[in-house]
């Protein structure tokens, strides 16, 4: 599974971590580590937390790497996400790329596609005016960007299975650095979105906020691998 081999990419930086603080909000999922960095994912309220009440205080790595049910992800991605490189280019990395057929997975998903002649969108929400990922069999496109998310719901591997793409981009809210694993299964830009106030940005989460209310506390970054 492609979220096993990215946390143990990622195992040296998460075992030098604990966890201070871990909100799951109703939209987003939020931890801060012990060295302040911030991480955040979407919350699929999906499965069960059995140590809840006792995540506070325990290694990263430990908490991460417990990846059995949707919420569990949730909580590992965002642990994850707040690993990485503080030096990303500024700006949305579809910008870099054009052609004819973009193909787009995530919830309610929404990229500027003017650089493309045709766009198709797989949600994974379940009431959608898009197209339902359920529906999804394969695409070809130029360039397909998933967003993050599908690490989070576990479809990642049956979405690149079925995918032809000359360009694979990582974005969106759950997104993670880990350039081995991704270049692997080939993806070539990891796009983040990044805090530009931490307490901000915790509290949003904590308090119920969505995508209109982070966006306000948040700015876009990438980088290629």
């Amino acid at each position: 599974m492609i979220l096993d081999e990215i946390i143990e990419e990622l195992s040296y930086e998460l075992k030098q971590r604990k966890i201070i603080n871990l909100c799951v909000g109703i939209a987003y999922t939020s931890v801060i580590l012990d060295n302040q960095t911030i991480g955040i994912s979407h919350t699929i309220p999906d499965g069960e937390v059995e140590n809840a009440g006792e995540i506070i205080g325990k290694n990263a790595y430990e908490i991460a790497k417990d990846i059995d049910n949707p919420i569990k992800r949730s909580i590992s991605l965002a642990i994850l996400n707040s690993i990485g490189s503080k030096n990303l280019e500024q700006g949305d990395p579809i910008t870099l790329f054009s052609g004819n057929k973009l193909c787009i997975f995530g919830y309610q998903p929404y990229i500027n596609s003017s650089n493309f002649k045709q766009t198709i969108a797989y949600d994974f929400s379940q009431d959608t005016e898009l197209t339902p990922f359920s529906e999804y069999n394969g695409e070809i496109c130029d360039t397909a960007v998933i967003f993050g998310s599908a690490l989070v719901l576990g479809v990642t591997e049956k979405i690149l299975k079925n995918l032809k793409a000359e360009h694979i981009i990582l974005s969106g809210v759950s997104s993670v650095e880990a350039p081995a694993t991704l270049k692997k299964y080939g993806f070539e830009i990891v796009g983040k979105v990044l805090p530009v106030d931490n307490y901000r940005v915790f509290r949003t989460i904590c308090e119920g906020g969505g995508a209109r209310q982070l966006n306000k506390y948040i700015i876009k970054g990438f980088r290629r691998i």
